[in-house]
């Protein structure tokens, strides 16, 4: 019986590395059997780029995953998917908690890591929720799914793609078993487009906003305390996810829809351009869904989409990207600099150094892997740059999204896109988990001061 975390004599970091590791060669090894392919044996770097994907929740696919697996192997996928959005220690600590009721230190260390808790209070009772929800939230919309994709050709199957589409939606991960087009078949179909927008928007937003939100919302329909006073009690996290969120969002709705107004969009009707708009730049949030062809963009609409999803979802979610607070914390900080502010505040609130240090140092981290990354394909590759710069990006932000070339990679560019999305899901969970370790270990030393000249 287990009765302890097999991992907690390592630090957190390295046991959310490992973790995700060990999932994705367990998962790769089931793909490659035979019980798993509906064709011809899939190779192990596609069946370790599939589990790569899965796990770390991205979207990017060498193989059609409808025509490649069977439902064996898409079941596997589904795992890997559920497993990587919610992450194994998470899971781990339902089993301890059920097992024993109570986590040690070293594990609610590891979870509050993971998690991106402010605190170790209530951790226990904070992951029971969170997978009560994720389950309440991805049967409702596998409920609304269903209704849309029920034909009655194949019940089970129906049932099924519904189901999967519903987990890889709030998961983030953007994968699905409809077949090599995505969404586009519901391209005009406004309850499949707003129920996997929704889902996409409450997994990549983060567990701690949308406790938040829902907390503030009982204690308002109780009359707690006034409505008015809902805003001002969320937390600054909170409040800064929701408005990045949404003007991201919109905003990228709005140049979609601009730019590409008769060029992607071209043939729809007003509508159903909006609601495409809408929709693909929800999935830039890291999800990884389309219901337009990617191949036919515009350059402009390519950089833009780069952008949004580098930029990500947020903290505590199951999104990847720099994540929308440090793109925030990063515009205030370059605008006290150039407002000669002595310190970086919002909404009141003085922001710590530290803060301030973690997220130049991501945004440096993830630019260093993108052009390192972009380099080699490069090299590797006979693409178009900005195609490959659009690939790197979106592997590196588990977002999934691509211009057609993923399944013309030769195996060292498949290598190399394995490692961004690796890198893109634990990441800034290792780089900031050590960070804070870091600080807390430094000796308060004092040296000279010295005046250096940049710029």
């Amino acid at each position: 019986m287990l009765k302890q975390n097999p991992f907690k004599k390592y630090r957190p970091e390295v046991t959310l590395t490992i973790s995700f590791a060990a999932v994705i060669l367990v998962g790769a090894c089931l793909l490659t059997l035979d019980i798993s392919n509906a064709k011809t044996g899939i190779s192990f770097i596609d069946a370790l780029f599939t589990a790569t994907t899965a796990t770390c929740v991205t979207g990017l696919v060498t193989v059609v995953p409808a025509e490649q697996f069977t439902i064996f192997g898409q079941v596997v996928v589904l795992l890997l998917i559920q497993i990587g959005g919610l992450g194994l220690m998470t899971f781990v600590s339902v089993i301890l908690l059920f097992m024993r009721a109570k986590l040690e230190f070293k594990e609610k260390l590891l979870l509050k890591d993971a998690l991106n808790k402010d605190d170790f209070q209530g951790v226990g009772g904070y992951i029971k929720a969170i997978i009560r929800y994720t389950f309440i939230i991805e049967f409702i919309g596998f409920l609304f799914l269903f209704s849309q994709m029920y034909k009655g050709e194949n019940l089970p199957m129906e049932l099924f793609q519904a189901l999967f589409t519903a987990i890889s939606a709030f998961c983030n991960a953007g994968i699905d078993n409809l077949g090599p087009n995505s969404l586009m078949m519901y391209q005009s179909n406004v309850v499949v487009n707003l129920t996997v927008s929704f889902l996409i928007i409450l997994g990549g937003i983060g567990f701690a906003v949308w406790f938040d939100i829902a907390h503030n919302l009982k204690l308002a329909s109780r009359s707690l305390h006034k409505i008015k006073d809902f805003s001002r009690r969320l937390r600054i996290n909170t409040k800064i996810a929701v408005m990045v969120t949404l003007f991201l969002i919109f905003g990228g709705m709005a140049l979609i829809f601009i730019i590409e107004y008769d060029n992607a969009l071209a043939g729809l009707t007003l509508p159903d351009k909006l609601m495409a708009s809408f929709f693909n730049s929800v999935t830039l949030r890291t999800a990884g869904f389309f219901t337009i062809d990617y191949t036919i963009l515009h350059d402009a609409t390519k950089l833009i989409m780069i952008i949004l999803m580098f930029i990500g979802g947020s903290p505590g979610g199951t999104a990847g990207g720099i994540k929308t607070t440090t793109f925030f914390l990063l515009l205030y900080t370059i605008t006290s600099l150039i407002r000669e502010q002595s310190n970086v505040h919002f909404f009141k609130r003085q922001v710590q150094p530290g803060n301030i240090i973690r997220a130049f140092v991501i945004l440096l981290v993830y630019l260093m892997i993108v052009l390192a990354a972009t380099f080699f394909l490069t090299i590797l590759e006979n693409q178009s740059f900005v195609d490959i710069v659009f690939e790197v990006v979106s592997a590196l932000g588990t977002v999934g999204l691509t211009c057609g070339i993923t399944t013309s990679l030769c195996s060292l560019s498949k290598i190399i896109i394995i490692a961004c999305m690796f890198l893109g899901r634990v990441g800034p969970i290792t780089i900031a988990s050590s960070l804070r370790r870091k600080a807390k270990n430094d000796k308060d030393v004092r040296y000279p001061s010295v005046d250096i000249v940049v710029g």
